[in-house]
């Protein structure tokens, strides 16, 4: 089917950041300053206190092109990402701070590039509850359904990237968000994530349109989170079910996961000094199920017991019908993989792995 493992790498990136969304050396620096209408800087800037904690974890990206869910030719380092988890006491409470960001390696993909970025701000009252909660994203548009629309792509001249922003709030009895189009020359890719954050930022704060008021779906008792803190918060629980709401663009979600110890994924971790023990790995399979249409997507993660606090060891889910893709951190013995600097955002802190 593929003729060569330079067109899988290019299918493979031409879809690399679908879905919900989404190495080398990694220096702390301020994220650039802050634009006052973006909720997720208003709920930073609350009076942060000098300090925190910084957890992070870099992946490595690997593709299966799929058929009738059967793998077909599956590759690996097709791509990088990152996790980074900031906390921080503010006078009001805590304040987290949440960024995930992946892309493809174009010289791998025949030029194609796709890539994708989220930072999420939250604060949590004393109770521990999200009482603020916001985020910012962006990521290349991608519009293939299956292997022939990939392949066709690699055939369009590159011009401009198209790429879908966005940005949502809730707190204080609302809920709002908006989606800008954006596009950056072609030249811009995942090495340059940097640059493109404050292009887009730049590009969003341009938009005059408001943010769009959500109206709940009825029976919810209290306003959606944002997907990572909401994600995060159902690893920490204790309990092997939960249930969340959250929401992304303009829609709404119900998350439900299930979890239970994976001792074969935990003997390939532990066999990477990645976890302490195999029998403490646990496997968290997540349904995520549009409060409006009833569509389901399902993926999945890993993490060790006790560790709940750091970014997942592993996650995977299906990006397209014919494309599964996972992230997977990367071993301390493993030759360096390419991932842009990460810049922290309010701590001068560097990274703890």
């Amino acid at each position: 089917m593929f003729q060569s493992r330079r067109q899988f790498l290019a299918i493979a990136g031409n879809a690399f950041i679908a879905g919900i969304a989404g190495r080398g050396s990694s220096d702390a620096a301020s994220l650039p300053p802050a634009v006052p209408q973006f909720d997720v800087d208003r709920i930073l800037l609350s009076s942060v206190r000098p300090g925190g904690t910084v957890f992070a974890r870099h992946y490595v990206a690997s593709a299966t092109v799929t058929l009738l869910s059967f793998p077909i030719v599956s590759r690996s380092g097709v791509g990088s990402g990152y996790t980074v988890i900031e906390q921080s006491a503010g006078d009001t409470g805590k304040i987290t701070s949440i960024q995930f960001g992946a892309g493809s390696w174009p010289e791998n993909a025949r030029g194609l590039n796709r890539l994708g970025y989220i930072q999420e701000s939250i604060l949590e009252s004393s109770a521990g509850q999200g009482a603020e909660c916001a985020y910012l994203a962006f990521m290349t548009s991608s519009k293939e359904n299956n292997i022939d629309q990939a392949k066709k792509a690699l055939e369009t001249p590159v011009g401009d990237v198209p790429y879908s922003a966005a940005q949502g709030y809730s707190g204080h009895g609302r809920v709002s968000s908006r989606v800008d189009q954006l596009s950056f020359p072609s030249r811009f890719t995942w090495r340059h994530i940097t640059s493109l954050v404050e292009q887009a930022r730049k590009g969003m704060a341009a938009k005059t349109d408001p943010q769009k008021q959500l109206s709940l779906v009825k029976g919810d008792n209290s306003s959606p989170g944002t997907f990572l803190y909401v994600l995060r918060g159902a690893m920490l629980d204790p309990a092997k079910t939960t249930t969340s709401h959250l929401f992304f663009n303009s829609k709404q979600f119900l998350l439900q996961t299930d979890k239970e110890a994976d001792a074969g994924a935990g003997a390939a971790f532990a066999g990477k000094k990645l976890a302490a023990r195999a029998d403490d790995v646990i496997r968290m399979t997540s349904t995520l199920t549009d409060r409006h249409t009833g569509e389901k997507t399902r993926f999945r993660l890993w993490y060790e017991k006790g560790q709940e606090h750091m970014p997942p060891l592993r996650f995977d889910y299906q990006a397209k019908s014919f494309l599964r893709l996972t992230f997977e951190a990367a071993a301390e013995t493993d030759p360096a993989v390419p991932v842009p600097p990460v810049r922290l955002a309010f701590t001068d802190k560097k990274e703890n792995s």
